[in-house]
């Protein structure tokens, strides 16, 4: 069994890297924006917008020129992205295929089940009802009992959810938020609606679960086990089946020297980790501009490599994003998001867009104890990367006052 060892910046410049976060943006508009989905495997959507959606921050993080018409372009025009999953995640259209039979079986505690079971003619009737009328929402069907379920307020809202769970529709729009339905057969290519077989899928997502994660530990492999599988995954199956990778020759054990325990890495990966060991970037990372030392990343709450408990293993820096917790147990703020500079997190903002004042507002900001007030190179790229922001939301100004200390705003200010 072959062993990689490498240390703790490799480690983080290719977790970083395989997710398009590092040395620098290496895509540009649409055909950009579908590329980096589809290499970075699928990005998580949360509906709060206080500096854009966690999906445009995520994005606007890799992508040059990035503005959200452009993900609405893709996912609802062009439809070259789309959107699926209780935990909803935008995913490029090429995946469909291997998706599939994942969205006949997906379900959450038999609710699924239980409710196709009971409500059989209730579901073809709203099938019926999308074929011969065309992109619906829930508001948009008549009648229909009321149902305690945050998925919708009354059961053939319901009905509409569980067969775009089930693939039998997709999303078309959105009008104001809500989601309005349409036939997936009538959206895709027909070739796109042929089932991948079960060993090409198991393929495709335990190759995607090894880039999404990057050098998961043992317990991550579980997670990346239970993407890869088509049946039911216990947690004591794990071991034999990492072993089983190990054998096939898909998965290489890595050991990160100061990090607990055993990580795995893609067998296909093993000449990058060792080229990036020796302080080579691969051609296709290079960025198209500015790198991360020279401009600072606003990390995504939900991004990958922070989210989760993982910034303090890869980064050293705590993070829990305290969105849904109550004002007075927050320790940092509403919506805060880790700066990443170079390949380390050297601080954390709280940002809100005021429309009413167009404005970008730093209500807060902590460095970390090891980042100095006075660096000059670091405050340039925050204001770099706060000035993208700004131009993202489409804000006309940037307000500093809640950056400190104070000697490091004027810093901040000087660059802006």
């Amino acid at each position: 069994m072959k062993l990689l060892e490498v240390d703790v910046v490799t480690a983080r410049r290719y977790i970083l890297g395989l997710q398009g976060l590092w040395p620098g943006r290496r895509w540009n508009g649409i055909q950009g924006l579908h590329s980096a989905v589809q290499e970075i495997g699928s990005v998580q959507v949360d509906p709060l917008d206080v500096v854009g959606q966690s999906q445009d921050l995520a994005l606007c993080a890799r992508v040059e020129t990035y503005r959200p018409s452009l993900l609405d372009h893709a996912l609802y025009e062009r439809r070259s992205l789309f959107e699926w999953g209780a935990n909803l995640h935008i995913r490029p259209i090429e995946e469909l295929p291997y998706m599939l039979s994942k969205m006949r079986k997906w379900d959450y505690q038999n609710r699924r089940a239980s409710f196709e079971r009971t409500h059989q003619g209730l579901i073809a009737e709203v099938l019926r009802d999308v074929e011969t009328r065309g992109p619906l929402g829930s508001r948009d069907l008549v009648g229909g009992e009321r149902i305690s379920s945050y998925r919708a307020r009354r059961d053939t809202g319901l009905a509409l959810f569980y067969l775009w769970l089930r693939g039998d529709l997709m999303i078309h729009s959105r009008l104001r938020g809500e989601r309005r339905y349409d036939l997936t057969s009538k959206l895709v290519q027909p070739r796109l609606l042929v089932p991948a077989s079960p060993e090409d899928s198991e393929e495709h997502f335990l190759r995607r679960g090894m880039r999404l994660l990057g050098l998961p530990n043992a317990s991550e492999m579980l997670m990346v086990q239970r993407l890869s599988s088509e049946s039911s995954v216990r947690a004591s199956q794990r071991n034999s089946w990492v072993h089983n990778q190990e054998r096939l020759g898909r998965l290489v054990r890595v050991e990160v020297k100061g990090w607990r325990g055993p990580h795995w890495a893609d067998a296909g990966d093993a000449p990058l980790l060792e080229r990036l060991a020796r302080g080579d970037v691969p051609k296709r990372w290079r960025p198209l501009s500015t790198t991360t030392e020279d401009e600072a990343t606003f990390l995504a709450p939900l991004e990958i490599v922070s989210a989760r408990g993982r910034s303090k293993k890869i980064f050293d820096f705590e993070y829990v994003w305290e969105v849904y917790k109550p004002a007075s147990k927050r320790r940092w703020g509403y919506y805060t998001l880790p700066i990443l500079h170079g390949e380390t997190l050297k601080a954390r903002a709280e940002l809100r867009f005021d429309r009413e004042e167009n404005a970008l507002r730093v209500l807060d900001f902590w460095l970390e104890a090891w980042t100095k007030p006075s660096d000059q190179g670091f405050a340039r790229a925050v204001a770099r990367g706060l000035d993208r922001l700004r131009t993202m939301t489409g804000a006309g100004r940037v307000d500093l006052k809640g950056v400190r200390p104070s000697g490091f705003r004027s810093l901040v200010a000087r660059g802006t």
